[in-house]
């Protein structure tokens, strides 16, 4: 039967059931596509334990809540664990079985996969062989994809052992899916006193809301565009003589003639009149997913050394994605797979001597 605010997890002819909170699906989901963002092509991997509660034998397990553990990635951008990692890992965990919420106690292991190849590895094993060697143990699988919803699965024990490959059963990792009569809303998290644990990578926070416009922000590298150092020609403070005020007035104009030469050798009227500096964002919805577009033949896009992406999701904001000034110019499109109903891309340009340019564009719908 329906569980309100629950996925069910059956397998026909396995005895075991695992109820999954739409809640953690929500914010989980948000950690593992942050995590599939930071590393371009290939992704990192992000992993923690499972929390909630297990009865009966069948058993049935209820998942209501995870901790992240974060990593320091000494090993690639794979989930696994370094001497240090494993001290910490140990650390948190040991905390989780001694903290003051008794209702929920660690009951497995999560993490998303990122790498070649399907189902737990050598190091999920020994992993699990050592910090969960409980009977009911489960562990919860999610592969992001960058063009449709992550997919997801778990295992569990059966004669003591884990099963090999791939999941016994997969499903769309996302709430509107699992819930299609539910809105399809990211949830806060549950209102529990704090545990005593290692905090969470902090979020950024976001910036105060502006008037929404197609382009919310923009500003001009100086060192592209002489008339940006005009407008910031130097002030002299007037003294007593008579000759500050024209000197101030003849260095501005010096300023505004400079300025005016390096437009016009930078900008040449060939263009059109053109702004060579518009990259062009543009945001549209494919399927369930968002299409990030940028101009790559924009002058811009070929003048930077390379690119800065962060994509703020309703309240959360994503860790922020460098791009390499060839993938600023070979590739336009950033596939995201949203969570809710107003969405902003950045895309900050870092020019030579670090000088920046920074465009905005939004994208929002009502809500259902």
């Amino acid at each position: 039967m329906p569980i309100p605010g629950f996925y069910v997890w059956e397998v026909p002819g396995k005895s075991i059931s695992i109820q999954l909170s739409l809640d953690v699906v929500d914010r989980l989901q948000q950690d593992v596509i942050r995590g599939f963002g930071a590393v371009p092509r290939r992704g990192a991997e992000v992993g923690g334990v499972l929390l909630g509660s297990t009865e009966g034998t069948g058993p049935v397990v209820r998942i209501e809540d995870y901790e992240l553990i974060p990593i320091e990635y000494k090993r690639g951008p794979s989930y696994l664990l370094s001497e240090e990692d494993a001290q910490a890992f140990e650390g948190s965990l040991e905390q989780l079985r001694n903290g003051d919420e008794k209702s929920l106690r660690p009951i497995g292991y999560f993490r998303s996969h990122t790498r070649d190849g399907v189902g737990l590895g050598e190091e999920d094993q020994a992993l699990l062989s050592k910090y969960f060697p409980e009977p009911e143990t489960v562990i919860l699988l999610i592969r992001p994809f960058g063009t449709k919803p992550s997919i997801a699965g778990f295992y569990f024990k059966e004669d003591g052992e884990f099963q090999s490959g791939a999941p016994l059963q997969e499903f769309s990792f996302r709430r509107k899916d699992l819930a299609p009569d539910e809105a399809s809303r990211p949830q806060a998290p549950p209102d529990r006193p704090p545990r005593n644990v290692p905090p969470r990578r902090e979020i950024p926070r976001a910036e105060p809301e502006r008037p929404t416009l197609s382009l919310l922000e923009r500003s001009v590298p100086s060192d592209v565009n002489g008339l940006a150092e005009a407008n910031k020609a130097p002030k002299i403070p007037p003294k007593k003589g008579g000759i500050w005020a024209p000197l101030s007035f003849i260095f501005l104009l010096l300023g505004v003639l400079l300025g005016f030469q390096a437009a016009l050798t930078l900008h040449p009227r060939s263009q059109g009149g053109s702004d060579p500096y518009n990259i062009a964002l543009s945001v549209s919805q494919s399927g369930a997913d968002l299409q990030f577009k940028w101009d790559r033949q924009s002058v811009a896009i070929r003048a930077a050394q390379k690119g800065i992406l962060i994509i703020e999701d309703g309240a959360l904001t994503s860790k922020p994605t460098e791009l390499s000034a060839s993938e600023l110019q070979s590739g336009s499109v950033v596939v995201y797979p949203h969570s809710t109903n107003r969405v902003s891309f950045r895309l900050e340009l870092i020019m030579k001597d670090k000088d920046r340019l920074i465009e905005t564009v939004e994208w929002k719908t009502a809500a259902p």
